[in-house]
């Protein structure tokens, strides 16, 4: 046997020896299968999902009124209605609401301003935004645009139904746009109620015994469902001493206000009063000369 066969015999005993211990070998026995997926539990805040680096971002929790984000934060969605005019008025109002195509699904919204772009204006033409006939801020001899805002709050269907824009005079107009913001209900626990100042120009000086009827200076109407947080009243005793009473509805809230000559801001809280409801009457009584010079109404919605 030459040495060439040997080593061919050789070769074929080897291979034949390897396939035989090959099939005795059990599946899954002593060959490593594919490495496991670790268990890394849930991951953190402000990861990306479950493991820290892998999945969806986590979805961020509603803000809170007044937050200085964008989800929930109080400031609720905004919407400009753009009406387009070109023209020249004069002497006209317009009613924006018609206008603009705000109807009822508007209900609940703040008019937070209204911006009239104007090309030309006659001498001493005045612009007027009206909320439900009354008189908020005007502007004289407009030109270019010109921003008008409501004195107070002005939230559709609740505060004021109407809102309208007087010219008196002529003008060339271009375009009235309507800023709206949508109202945030969101109100977390714990949280105060918000309140809102309403400034009733006063100004009076009272004799002896007198009386103050303080609705006179209110729109009841306009705040209609509002609660009464506090009345703060701003007087001061011509001379010496004078003595105020506080009623609502007929009776005394609190007890006797004393007053002296020094006008210290005086504060009285109310219980369970509500504007058009509980409090359709709001009068001041007083004993000796004292001048009023301002009385403001702290305001929340129930």
């Amino acid at each position: 046997m030459t040495l060439k066969n040997s080593l061919l015999i050789s070769f074929a005993a080897i291979t034949l020896f390897a396939a035989a211990a090959e099939a005795y070998i059990v599946p899954g026995g002593s060959r490593p299968g594919p490495a496991p997926i670790p268990d890394v539990g849930p991951g953190f805040p402000g990861d990306f999902g479950p493991g820290g680096d892998f999945g969806p971002a986590p979805i961020p929790a509603p803000g809170y009124p007044g937050d200085d984000f964008g989800n929930g934060g109080g400031y609720g969605r905004q919407e400009r209605k753009v009406i387009y005019l070109n023209r020249r008025v004069n002497n006209e109002t317009l009613h924006l609401r018609q206008l603009a195509g705000i109807g009822e699904n508007y209900r609940g919204y703040v008019v937070e301003s209204v911006e009239a772009e104007f090309r030309s204006s006659g001498y001493n033409t005045e612009v007027i935004l009206l909320t439900d006939g009354r008189r908020e801020e005007s502007v004289y001899s407009p030109q270019g645009s010109v921003l008008l805002r409501p004195q107070y709050r002005a939230v559709l269907g609740e505060d004021i139904r109407t809102l309208q824009l007087e010219i008196r005079g002529n003008a060339q107009l271009e375009s009235v746009t309507v800023n709206l913001r949508e109202q945030d209900s969101y109100n977390p626990p714990g949280r105060p109620e918000r309140t809102i100042d309403v400034p009733l120009y006063v100004n009076r000086r009272l004799y002896g015994n007198d009386r103050l009827d303080l609705g006179m200076y209110l729109d009841m109407n306009r705040y209609r469902g509002y609660r009464i947080q506090a009345i703060e009243i701003d007087a001061n005793a011509v001379y010496n001493v004078a003595l105020m009473d506080l009623l609502i509805n007929g009776f005394n809230q609190g007890q006797t206000i004393q007053v002296d000559r020094y006008g210290r801001r005086q504060t009285v809280y109310p219980q369970n009063a509500v504007i058009g409801q509980s409090a359709s009457s709001i009068v001041l009584y007083t004993r000796g000369d004292l001048d009023v010079r301002g009385v403001t109404l702290k305001l929340s919605r129930r």
